[in-house]
């Protein structure tokens, strides 16, 4: 299975694939006395969980706290890194509720601005430690890129060659592997050899791994982390890594980059013939860094561009599989095929980012229209925060026990990672299971959980279809003990909470009695629905590859409803049918379907 994971994963990634679900900024912290300064010898933990909406300006709130020595008298967001004190500028005392914490909060621009790099905390103080008990740095859901570009000037010593290599490194979180893809153009002849290296820029280093999957001009594979050094992630972050191309000419390299690392928040994403609408036959190929600048407010793309020569490359915004507006155009940057531009980002243009829609367009005199496309896909992931009670277990338990979670899926539904805080149950954790399921419903173990206390922390390799039965709602955690040895809590992986005494908590619920016709379809469908209040929605058919086939904004009033979505001209195959409302960041799948 994990052999076949490995290949969908970096296939989905050259392919510059996007998830039919949105993407979500998500932080959690983990909170100990440890992290307070001065620090606190305490058994307390905290697990802290925030979500933005998709503007930035609230954030939904989910937490819980766990064996405090006295009571809570305060709750803030602080900016600062770890071993800083730094200014509290968000209350979190509204949203507690028991040990608990659930709601939404008004956040201002630079809580975000420094949650990405790493720079904010939560604090809870109580009577027997004001000063603070536990503390935690937040940490986003996302997965990782390290790009670089390749020189020959970079080599030691300078090779002189004019070759010119682009791309990077991709980690999904949660995998034990690692996605290398790059593009490398004018060498002197075949690659001999290629790989991974320990050293600082002008210093010759170490060889830790060494690629395979040399395609002509491209270098793609996956590498174990099992056969990297354990410091690698970390290591990279801090450019200690370098990637060198050898050939016969050049036997100690002819190219050479220092690996990068972007942040937390940015996009490294393919450009293709495949994405372009309609998609053409065109070789042309490449690959775009997208970084976001410190105070959130520009972007700079960079994108290389082998094979074929360009009339521009335009950036433009529009759902994948639409054709979108030309926002800006990037500029030549010194290297044949390559381009870059620094341009602002409105409100509008950064939600349009965080989901998905902004895209680089490249025409050509022969594809006017463009030849290749690609996505800004960025390192965003599917996030879920929940909660886990007796009263999800069915039948529901006598226990007391409570947890709060944080989860979060890539856009290849490859990869599930996962934290659990829990609390007052009747026994050790004999073992924890993922398993699938609707609420009030027992389903079939998927995947074992570490039996940890009181935070689980793990992740598992998944199915595909089963990260996107997780944002259907139908996938669920449970933890077994003695005393409940068929589970003891349950929590139903979503987005929101669903065990009671929680003051505010809705269930979210709001579209039901769902039917979709004909089946199969030809040239039209009719949804019909009954939402339990007004909303911003758009329908959306894809087809068996995940692209949008058709698109409809629709706006959906409280109660009893009928939608008309017109599909004359689709070719006859199979297609999913979803209902997203990027107002709330979620999304619902209707119907599979096939077209005559």
């Amino acid at each position: 299975m994990k052999k076949t994971i490995l290949s969908f994963l970096l296939a989905c990634f050259l392919a510059g694939g996007v998830s039919a679900q949105l993407t979500h900024l998500i932080f959690h912290a983990e909170l100990v006395g440890s992290e307070q300064i001065p620090a606190v010898t305490t058994d307390a933990r905290g697990l802290i969980t925030l979500m933005y909406s998709p503007d930035r300006s609230k954030v939904t709130v989910t937490g819980l706290l766990v064996g405090m020595e006295g009571d809570v008298n305060g709750i803030t967001l602080h900016l600062g890194k770890t071993g800083e004190v730094g200014a509290a500028i968000v209350d979190l005392m509204p949203v507690l509720h028991g040990p608990r914490l659930y709601g939404e909060v008004t956040v201002p621009p630079a809580l975000l601005q420094n949650l990405l790099p790493d720079q904010a905390y939560a604090s809870v103080s109580t009577t027997v430690h004001p000063g603070g008990e536990i503390r935690g740095q937040f940490i986003c859901e996302t997965d990782l890129e390290y790009p670089n570009i390749l020189r020959g000037s970079d080599v030691v010593p300078a090779s002189g060659s004019s070759a010119f290599g682009f791309g990077g490194l991709h980690f999904p979180t949660g995998s034990d592997d690692l996605v290398y893809v790059y593009l490398v153009d004018g060498l002197s002849g075949p690659i001999t050899e290629a790989g991974l290296y320990l050293g600082n820029p002008g210093e010759n280093g170490t060889l830790v791994y060494s690629f395979t999957g040399f395609y002509q001009n491209l270098i793609q594979d996956v590498a174990s982390l099992d056969d990297l050094p354990a410091s690698f992630l970390r290591d990279a972050r801090e450019g200690k890594y370098y990637v060198l191309v050898k050939t016969a000419n050049f036997p100690d390299g002819e190219v050479r980059g220092q690996v990068g690392f972007m942040g937390y928040f940015t996009a490294f994403s393919p450009v293709n013939p495949s994405q372009a609408v309609p998609p053409t036959t065109s070789t042309g190929f490449g690959f775009s860094h997208n970084k976001l600048n410190p105070t959130l407010d520009s972007l700079t793309s960079t994108v290389y561009i082998s094979t074929i020569t360009p009339t521009a490359v335009e950036l433009r915004m529009g759902d994948p599989g639409t054709t979108g507006v030309v926002l800006d155009t990037l500029e030549p940057a010194g290297q044949p095929g390559l381009y870059r531009k620094t341009y602002p980002l409105d409100s509008d243009r950064m939600t349009a980012f965080i989901e998905g829609r902004l895209y680089l367009n490249v025409p050509t005199a022969t594809k006017p229209d463009g030849e290749i496309r690609g996505q800004l896909r960025n390192s965003l992931r599917k996030g879920y925060a929940f909660d886990l009670c007796a009263d999800q277990v069915v039948p529901p338990t006598a226990s007391n026990g409570i947890g709060v979670a944080v989860a979060s899926v890539d856009k290849a539904d490859c990869y599930l990672h996962y934290k659990v805080l829990y609390d007052r149950i009747g026994s050790n954790l004999l073992d924890a299971y993922v398993c699938q399921a609707n609420t009030g419903m027992n389903g079939d173990t998927l995947y074992p959980m570490p039996a940890m206390k009181p935070l689980i922390a793990g992740e598992n390799a998944i199915a595909a279809g089963h990260g996107v039965a997780i944002e259907l709602e139908e996938m669920y955690m449970i933890l077994r003990t003695a005393d409940y040895p068929d589970g003891e809590i349950r929590g139903q992986i979503r987005r929101g909470f669903s065990c009671p005494d929680v003051s505010g908590v809705e269930n979210i619920r709001q579209i039901r009695d769902i039917t979709v016709s004909p089946v199969p379809f030809t040239d039209y469908l009719t949804v019909r629905f009954t939402s339990d209040r007004s909303v911003q929605g758009r329908l959306i058919l894809y087809d068996m590859l995940g692209a949008p086939a058709v698109v409809q904004m629709v706006d959906i009033i409280g109660g009893d409803q009928t939608l008309h979505m017109p599909t004359i001209g689709l070719i006859p195959g199979v297609y999913t049918l979803s209902l997203e409302f990027p107002g709330e960041q979620r999304s619902m799948f209707l119907k599979k379907l096939v077209r005559r």
